[in-house]
Parts: structure tokens; sequence; C-alpha cells
């Protein structure tokens, strides 16, 4: 498991199990539908949670290859922080837009930041 992102990581797995059961319901769904209609809609919201599935999918692999840049939220004005891609803990940046610095820290397998003094 890529380091940093532990609860982000069980999210996503956990939502892609959901679009998994929601796609097997709307295919059920759409094979039963009596109308062309309903069918129709049925089977676009399966495509539809396929897609999701495909890029929530496609997200846990880039960060499973370090290919995800690590980019948290400012504390003090909501910007994101960019710390790009595969950082080390204790690397140092500065918010684009107030300009307060942090430091990348790592807690129970989560990223985070500890702001520094100016």
């Amino acid at each position: 498991m890529r380091e940093g992102f532990k609860t982000i990581l069980k999210f996503l797995e956990d939502d892609v199990a959901s679009e998994v059961e929601q796609e097997r319901l709307y295919n059920k769904f759409a094979l039963a539908a009596q109308n062309t209609s309903v069918q129709t809609l049925f089977n676009n919201l399966s495509r539809s949670a396929r897609g999701h599935r495909d890029a929530m999918d496609k997200l846990i692999k880039n960060i499973a290859q370090d290919d995800h840049n690590v980019i948290l939220y400012c504390t003090l004005c909501g910007w994101g922080v960019d710390f790009g891609k595969s950082p080390f803990v204790g690397n140092e940046e500065r918010c684009p837009v107030c300009c307060q610095k942090f430091a990348l820290v790592e807690t129970d397998g989560d990223f985070s930041l500890k702001p520094l003094p100016q």
C-alpha cells in the first residue's frame, strides 16, 4: 500500500465495491423492465456506475504506482499545497496563496500538514 493514503484508499475501495453492486442491480432492473424507456434508463445508470468504478480503479492504481500528486489543503486559506509525486515525510512547501509554510507529516498511514513558523 502506498504510504500516506490509508484512509483515501479505504474510501476508494469501498466506493468501488458500491459501484460494482450498483452496476449489478441496474443491469438486473434493466432486464426486468417491461418499458423500453425504463430499460434505457437502467442501462445508462449501469454504464455510469461502470465509468465511476473504472475512474476510481485508475486512481487507486495511480496511487499504488506513486503516479499521483500529494495535494493537501492549507489549514489557513484552504488552497491546495502540492507536494508532487512521491514526496518524503518532512518535505516542506509553501501555500501558493497565503505563503504559510508546511511540512508533510504522516499520522496513522495518512498524510497531513504541519504548519511551520514563518
